[in-house]
């Protein structure tokens, strides 16, 4: 299975497809096997990469401090020993945050830029999100891994949609639980999500950029939108009804699609 030894650590990745290089940067919690249907998809016109975060999957899991600046060298760094000096990046929540420290902190390697199902980081967004956060704490309070697993995803997604949806959410559970995620560093990675803070700098974003965010996300709420038209009134924006967090599951067709559309043109 490859890996690649970046900032002292063994990085997991795959990567499929040919033409310009695509990474994509899963969320807290989320091994990159989540990405399948984007992997499957985009590969066909792309070379995918997919990585695993530090602290998830088959990755290493430190028990010391992270950052959102040392995961961005992360990836940066996996790019470098694939021999990319620039490509298209996609990150979801977490890696949402990811993606923005690429662009500011390399902007060189960053070709366009899509943000999917997350914010800038700070305190008006920790405070949109903490009912979630209040509420997932009770709901698995007691719970196996699997149905902790289970039960974020549930609420995560939009009303209904586990219930619509079985297979997918079957299907995500049981490849978050090939390589469950220590307690340690789920912690470290929500740490350092926590501290995140990008509400600043994120103006200085200056790559084509592309934001597609959830109606009824409850870790970023939609008013979030409304801090990134302001901040980054370049980019375009698209907002999925009836959809939620998950949006790599739960609107999987569409946001290959999507993105597919704003790399060609």
């Amino acid at each position: 299975m490859p890996h690649s030894t970046v900032n002292g650590i063994k990085i997991y990745y795959e990567e499929q497809g040919t033409g310009e290089p695509l990474i994509l940067i899963n969320g807290l919690a989320f091994p990159m096997d989540l990405w399948f249907a984007q992997i499957r998809e985009l590969s066909k016109d792309f070379r995918v990469i997919a990585l695993d975060n530090r602290g998830i999957g088959r990755s290493d899991q430190p028990n010391e401090a992270y950052s959102i600046a040392m995961m961005a060298s992360d990836a940066v760094g996996l790019l470098q020993s694939l021999g990319i000096a620039k490509a298209h990046v996609v990150g979801l929540s977490m890696g949402g945050f990811i993606a923005q420290e690429i662009a500011l902190s390399y902007p060189e390697v960053v070709n366009r830029l899509i943000l999917v199902a997350t914010g800038m980081g700070g305190t008006r967004s920790l405070e949109l999100g903490e009912p979630f956060w209040d509420k997932v704490a009770a709901a698995i309070s007691g719970k196996t891994t699997e149905q902790i697993y289970r039960t974020d995803l549930t609420l995560m997604t939009a009303t209904g949609f586990a219930e619509r949806q079985p297979n997918i959410i079957n299907q995500a559970v049981a490849l978050r639980m090939k390589n469950p995620q220590p307690l340690h560093a789920f912690l470290r990675q929500f740490a350092a999500c926590n501290a995140f803070d990008n509400n600043h700098r994120v103006q200085n974003i200056l790559q084509p950029t592309m934001i597609i965010l959830g109606e009824d996300d409850p870790i970023f709420p939609i008013p979030l939108a409304d801090d990134f038209r302001q901040k980054l009134p370049k980019a375009k924006m698209i907002i999925y009804e009836n959809c939620g967090h998950a949006i790599h599951l739960e609107k999987a067709d569409q946001l290959s699609i999507d993105i597919r559309e704003f790399l060609k043109n």
